[in-house]
């Protein structure tokens, strides 16, 4: 019988799966099950970028649509998985197939938890893309929206409804937006955000009921108060789709529990993304997260696990925001702190919030300071303790805290107007260029990122074909060139991205080293 891979799910991370297999060498059969009509696609610009009609349709594919066909990759979309036999690894889907494997994945992820007793035509949630469909016809001039919940997705859409001229009234029950995640001071400079950008936030709102009407929606809060909008959004967080675990007796809590190489308790099934409950041995604790970023690494870790690369599954998690005109960011997981440290300004929107537990930095919040916050993911690994007074201090070299600060450029000014070497150009000197870094240079009046991974110099242009971010403020890691802004990597040889968002390739330039000079061909 013809080997196989079944993936459950056809979300983010099953597309990562099938990826990480592919790129390992796996020549088995691999089929993706999911319930949606469509391949897999990206999440994050559902509140974003597609709600405001700025997604550009190719980039917001998991991987592009001709790559299954081209890597043998089987969909079966609109089709429901019931059950998986333990016994023997056949998933059972709903229509009474059956699908042969010699490995599970249950990437199910999660569905919008609902708010008790209500339904409606103009009771919205966003989960899906067929969700951010409806949720966008509500986004224009003289529509008005009432979210509830005041969390990333909920203030995401309220971003995105602003920047579209719909009105907007955001509903926290806390004390500030984002309060559980950050802490009220932070989240308070958050919501002042929202403020500045005319959306009517009210926090402390407990919401009692939610009533459809002819003329629009009607949500009550405890204390009698009441706000009317033409629709009602829904953010309260998420259910894990554990269903099929339930019924193939496989341990839940709280999700799908899993352990550090993504295994259920039933040998030969896993489970990653929104849906598991892993252990994480940087934080050695449970823990279930609903992130991108996550669902990628996590669904790659899977996949090699399940063809017996044994892969632990430890990186610090990492999320990003984008609201208005500015970038957030955060590292690590940090469910509870001693003390908050913050360097850089509050009131300018330029800081990160470092969360500190034991001394050590349990997690990472930053507004605009993505160079800062890819430094912060290396010192969660290695779980550096540092002086407060020296995370508080704007001018210290983060990056010196974990390795010797790499010589000033001295030469910057002759690698812009270097010599030639036939045709190419002298870029840098190669001591400038060490093992694992990334530095930016001008050569010919290109800007490329110059990168070193396994001794090898490799040059790629400067910025990323998602958003257009430096990749010189990047990190090598996974093979590749991490952009710090949205987390795609590129392969350093070929450029190709190795995970999304992005789906084009960046523009690699060939590369020779000589009598140790780093030289770039850019024609």
């Amino acid at each position: 019988m013809a080997r196989q891979m079944v993936l459950i799910g056809a979300g983010q991370t099953s597309a990562s799966a099938a990826r990480a297999l592919r790129r390992q060498g796996y020549d088995g059969r691999i089929t993706i099950v999911g319930d949606e009509p469509h391949a897999p696609y990206q999440r994050p610009p559902l509140s974003k970028e597609f709600l405001q009609g700025t997604a550009d349709p190719q980039e917001l594919w998991s991987v592009p649509p001709a790559w299954y066909a081209e890597h043998d990759v089987t969909l079966e979309l609109g089709a429901r998985a019931l059950r998986i036999d333990k016994s023997n690894l056949d998933v059972v889907l709903e229509d009474g197939r059956k699908l042969a494997s010699d490995a599970v994945l249950i990437a199910t992820g999660g569905t919008p938890r609902r708010f008790p007793d209500v339904s409606g035509e103009r009771i919205l949630y966003l989960r899906t893309l067929a969700d951010a469909g409806r949720l966008r016809e509500y986004l224009r001039p003289g529509r008005h929206l009432v979210i509830v919940g005041g969390g990333f997705i909920g203030s995401e859409i309220a971003a995105s409804a602003r920047a579209a001229g719909a009105d907007v009234t955001l509903l926290e029950a806390m004390l500030a937006p984002l309060e559980r995640v950050l802490g009220a001071a932070i989240g308070a400079v958050c919501g002042a955000i929202h403020v500045e950008n005319g959306v009517r936030l009210r926090c402390g709102v407990a919401v009692e009921s939610i009533t459809e009407t002819a003329a629009g929606v009607v949500v009550r809060a405890r204390d009698g108060e009441t706000f009317e909008g033409d629709v009602v959004v829904i953010g309260i967080g998420i259910v894990p789709n554990d269903a099929i675990a339930k019924a193939s007796e496989i341990t839940v809590g709280n999700g799908i529990r899993v352990d550090e190489f993504c295994r259920t308790t039933a040998p030969g099934i896993y489970a990653a993304g929104d849906v598991a409950n892993h252990y994480h041995p940087l934080y050695d604790k449970r823990m279930r997260v609903e992130h991108f970023d996550n669902a990628s690494r996590q669904g790659a870790a899977a996949g090699l696990n399940m063809m017996g690369v044994r892969t632990r599954y430890e990186d610090p998690h990492w999320f990003w925001s984008d609201q208005y005109e500015h970038s957030f960011q955060y590292a690590g997981h940090a469910d509870s702190w001693d003390e908050v440290v913050v360097r850089g300004s509050l009131d300018q929107r330029d800081f990160v919030a470092f969360y500190l537990q034991g001394g050590r930095i349990a997690g990472a919040f930053g507004m605009n300071r993505g160079g800062d916050i890819m430094v912060v993911k290396s010192l969660l690994a290695a779980k550096a303790t540092i002086e407060p007074r020296v995370l508080r201090d704007d001018a210290a070299d983060l990056g010196a805290l974990l390795e010797e600060k790499e010589e000033p450029n001295e030469e910057a000014a002759a690698i812009e107007a270097a010599e030639r070497e036939g045709s190419f150009t002298r870029a840098a000197r190669s001591g400038q260029v060490r093992e694992g870094s990334v530095r930016r240079f001008v050569v010919q009046g290109t800007e490329v990122a110059i990168a070193r991974l396994n001794g090898t110099a490799y040059a790629v242009h400067n910025l990323c074909t998602h958003l257009a971010c430096h990749l010189s403020s990047g990190k090598v890691e996974q093979g590749g060139l991490t952009c710090l802004c949205h987390g795609s990597i590129f392969d350093l040889a070929s450029g190709e991205p190795i995970n999304p968002p992005a789906s084009r390739a960046v523009k690699t330039y060939p590369v020779r080293e000589i009598d140790g000079h780093i030289y770039v061909a850019i024609d």
